[in-house]
């Protein structure tokens, strides 16, 4: 009799959990470095990107939330004759 409660590859657990935090602290990097960039509050939005079961939920927020910011007026080039 085959007991089917174990899985026959037990490493695919730690090793997907693994993929998943690289991943979200790959996001959190990109989050941090565009924050900064907004000049919005990084270190914040990068905290909130690496926390578990709540990261994704506010990498969608910052995308929202900058995509409803007004935009930053860009310097005009300095114009040649």
């Amino acid at each position: 009799m085959q007991s089917y409660m174990y899985h026959t590859r037990p490493f695919i657990g730690p090793v997907l959990m693994i993929a998943v935090w690289i991943v979200q602290l790959l996001i959190a990097y990109l989050i941090y470095k565009d924050a900064k960039e907004q000049k919005m509050f990084a270190p914040v939005w990068t905290i909130l990107a690496i926390l578990p079961m709540f990261g994704y939920l506010a990498d969608v927020l910052y995308l929202v939330i900058r995509e409803l910011r007004p935009g930053q007026k860009a310097e005009k080039p300095p114009v040649s004759l």
